[in-house]
């Protein structure tokens, strides 16, 4: 005998089961822009970010030792060298509908803007030795502005896409949600490195290459 009418209708959504008008990029990346999520994500700037840091770190260092600014300066150069390579393999590969539309990748954006943030410092505190006081500002402005700008978007629109379109367990909360609004205040810290800025006396503890550090571990 054929089914009765009413139970040939489609069944609703069981538990756990999401109506497909409530998928995002994260369930179907490939819908995105189709593809997948590409090889390199945003999380690979956090090398760029750890290696910058450590670059500023030492060179403002109350105390030195022979041969501690050779050493930072060649790890300035390696991550600046770096940065260049990831971001112009990042903007090749075009996925960034897919990192966004990912709840665990999207938290990952605010590597990218602390990278250039830090380069640029290292630019202008290491740098100069190789490539002159102006040239190296002027590397530094344009950095610090890139990563204004980038880490300002990412503060206000990460957790605008959290709210609003990824979903998480009870149990998803984690500090790597703090990291997309740290790149404003790294900006603020690392502005003081511009020449121009006021200076007032702490004492030789170098602020403000303690804010970068207390900023960028501040997840």
């Amino acid at each position: 005998m054929a089914p009765h009418s009413s139970t040939s209708r489609a069944v609703p959504s069981q538990a756990g089961q999401v109506p497909r008008r409530f998928e995002h990029v994260r369930d179907r990346p490939g819908e995105a822009n189709g593809r997948g999520r590409g090889t390199l994500g945003p999380s690979w700037f956090a090398a760029v970010m750890g290696s910058g840091i450590v670059a500023v770190a030492a060179a403002t260092l109350p105390r030195s030792f022979p041969g501690l600014g050779e050493a930072a300066t060649v790890v300035w150069a390696g991550t600046a060298l770096l940065l260049v390579v990831l971001a112009a393999r990042y903007v090749r590969q075009r996925m960034l509908p897919a990192h966004a539309g990912d709840p665990v990748l999207a938290q990952f954006f605010g590597a990218p803007p602390i990278a250039l943030l830090t380069v640029g410092a290292g630019t202008l505190l290491l740098g100069r030795r190789l490539m002159g006081e102006r040239a190296a500002l002027d590397v530094d402005w344009v950095l610090w502005s890139a990563g204004t700008v980038l880490g300002l978007a990412t503060a206000c629109t990460v957790p605008y896409l959290m709210v609003t379109r990824h979903r998480f367990a009870p149990d998803a909360a984690s500090g790597g949600w703090l990291l997309p609004v740290v790149p404003p205040m790294v900006s603020a810290a690392t502005g003081a490195f511009d020449p121009g800025a006021p200076r007032p006396d702490y004492g030789g503890c170098g602020p403000p290459s303690m804010h970068v550090v207390l900023c960028v571990r501040a997840p």
